[in-house]
């Protein structure tokens, strides 16, 4: 039996060894994990803009310059945010629309992390309101992290959230249930810890079919908010990539923005 125990300990030990180092290969490269930038950018005809954040230069486009009201879009994860300008266009046509890569994302300089996309948002808020009376915030899957940070921050008309998730921990945990992720991660996006502290009329998008973004995490943000400032949205039948195809996505996103009839009012 002696040499039976001491072989189970060797394998023991050695899995022990191997799951740490794959700890440890983890919480090294863990933004890896999180970041998906897309390089380079669609060629789009329409009018570049340069924000500085800091020591670095974000890039992007402005749309229908010199309108009264802003909208300021903070996309998803892997979305290049200039291919949706023919419907940030059309819906959008009395705001002046603000599409700017994040750090490291497109053509912009940097890597991404959390500090480092709240800093740029706030830079961005902070060029953008020199020019608009009112500013209006769109956070997309990673983007409404950064967009509930902002509205937290900053003065913000109004706030969309479409595929909103309650904080990075929720679904890192999900993804990789073998790890200690509450530990490990470092960029923790917690929504959820500010939603009760924004004020902006606030509307959250769901995808019915999301696949990414599992509906208790939105479930639980929304939970955090104040009810009385809050509608909810659920594009029946669109999956976490493709609700951008659904034509009520649209209607519902582009009526909330530009209507001068909201919730509470």
């Amino acid at each position: 039996m002696e040499p039976i125990k001491r072989v189970l300990m060797k394998v023991f030990l050695a899995a022990a060894v191997i799951y740490l180092i794959i700890c440890v290969y983890v919480y090294l490269n863990q933004r890896a994990f999180i970041y998906f930038p897309q390089q380079r950018v669609l060629y789009t005809g329409e009018k570049p803009i340069e924000i500085r954040s800091g020591e670095i230069t974000l890039r992007g486009w402005v749309l229908n310059e010199g309108c009264d009201e802003a909208v300021i879009y903070f996309g998803g994860n892997a979305e290049r945010p200039e291919a949706g300008i023919p419907d940030f266009k059309r819906i959008f046509g009395n705001q002046t629309v603000y599409l700017i890569n994040y750090r490291g994302y497109g053509e912009s300089d940097g890597s991404p992390t959390e500090d480092g996309l709240y800093a740029d948002a706030h830079a961005i808020y902070d060029h953008v309101s020199q020019y608009h009376s009112e500013i209006s915030v769109i956070g997309r899957s990673l983007g409404t992290g950064v967009a509930t940070r902002l509205a937290s921050d900053r003065d913000v008309y109004r706030l969309v959230l479409i595929e909103p998730f309650d904080k990075m921990v929720s679904i890192a945990r999900t993804a990789y249930p073998f790890f200690p992720v509450q530990i490990m991660i470092k960029d923790r996006y917690d929504s959820a810890g500010r939603a009760g502290s924004i004020t902006s009329q606030t509307l959250i998008i769901m995808a019915g079919r999301d696949e990414i973004i599992p509906g208790w995490s939105t479930e639980r943000l929304i939970s955090e908010f104040d009810q009385e400032i809050l509608e909810v949205v659920v594009i029946e039948g669109a999956t976490h990539n493709d609700i951008q195809n659904y034509p009520q996505y649209y209607v519902v996103l582009g009526e909330f923005v530009t209507s001068e009839i909201l919730i509470g009012r």
